[in-house]
């Protein structure tokens, strides 16, 4: 007779009450009626064709086939329980990769120096980061929107929304865009080191357009080459505001005045599912709750 013909539930019971002083004792343990423990013994002794105890009223003992099967039932079962249990405990704290792509200057100015903080709390999660230069988002969103469905990347921090239903978008906070310069005493004509181009100049240009139209421009690719420059040379720059808590940046100086929010929010995009994989929630959430903690102390 093969094992799956056996009760397991019968053979669970007969492991506590061969070990127990009593039925009743075993019942206790299991939270059964007395009834019930002798129904699971009568059945595991008919599928064995044997009694495992003897029937004396007066003493509670084993015959020698219920002491062979008592022999090592018990630790059988206690091993299950742990196992079940380390699995329970297990669940989702096995080590998970999760891919993401971000922003340069996000990674550079500000999420770096967190991402020890995060691997405090979730040391279990494994983050595989990746980045795009500032201002490229438009001719990233179809790549991006095509990753995450496919499943070849699990989130993406982006500036601005991917117009697709089957990916959802968690808002992160909306960029204030600051002018900075080398130092207070830095002079109004001195060349501003920015990416005429990016939305962070355009953002200002706009809002400040009469304290900025005569400005002097010198042209980067990138602002952060702008911010790179302020530490050797006299000028100005822009930032994202939540970075001036870098060590870096927070020399420079700030412009109480030249500032202007960005037209567009930074979310994290993921894929529209009912329940997201815990790394997933738990890295959008710390996400969220860290760049808020930064934005009250800016």
């Amino acid at each position: 007779m093969l094992l799956k013909n056996y009760s397991l539930n019968a053979l669970r019971v007969f492991a506590v009450a061969a070990n127990a002083a009593s039925f009743k004792q075993a019942a206790q343990q299991l939270d059964l009626s007395q009834s019930a423990i002798t129904r699971h013994i009568q059945t595991l002794e008919e599928q064995l064709g044997a009694p495992l105890f003897r029937r004396d009223n007066r003493v509670h003992a084993l015959t020698p086939a219920g002491e062979v099967l008592a022999a090592k039932l018990l630790q059988l079962f206690q091993q299950i329980e742990q196992s079940v249990q380390q699995a329970r405990d297990c669940g989702d704290e096995q080590v998970t990769t999760l891919r993401v792509v971000v922003a340069d200057s996000l990674l550079r100015w500000w999420l770096a120096s967190r991402l020890a903080d995060f691997n405090a709390i979730y040391p279990h999660i494994r983050l595989q980061l990746d980045t795009y230069a500032d201002g490229t988002e438009e001719t990233l969103l179809s790549d991006t929107a095509q990753a995450i469905q496919h499943g070849s990347i699990d989130l993406a921090v982006l500036h601005g929304r991917i117009k697709d239903r089957n990916l959802q978008h968690e808002p992160l906070y909306r960029p204030t865009y600051q002018v900075v310069s080398s130092s207070a005493q830095t002079a109004d004509t001195a060349p501003y080191f920015v990416a005429p181009a990016s939305d962070a100049w355009q953002v200002l240009t706009k809002h400040h357009s009469t304290q900025l139209h005569a400005a002097v421009v010198q042209p980067f690719a990138k602002n952060t080459i702008g911010l790179e420059l302020l530490r050797s040379l006299d000028g100005h720059g822009v930032v994202d505001s939540l970075y001036l808590q870098h060590p870096q940046l927070e020399p420079l100086h700030r412009s109480a005045l030249l500032c202007a929010p960005s037209k567009h929010e930074v979310h994290c995009v993921l894929k529209q599912r009912t329940r997201h994989p815990v790394a997933v929630v738990a890295f959008t959430k710390w996400l969220q709750n860290r760049i808020q903690q930064s934005l009250h102390h800016v």
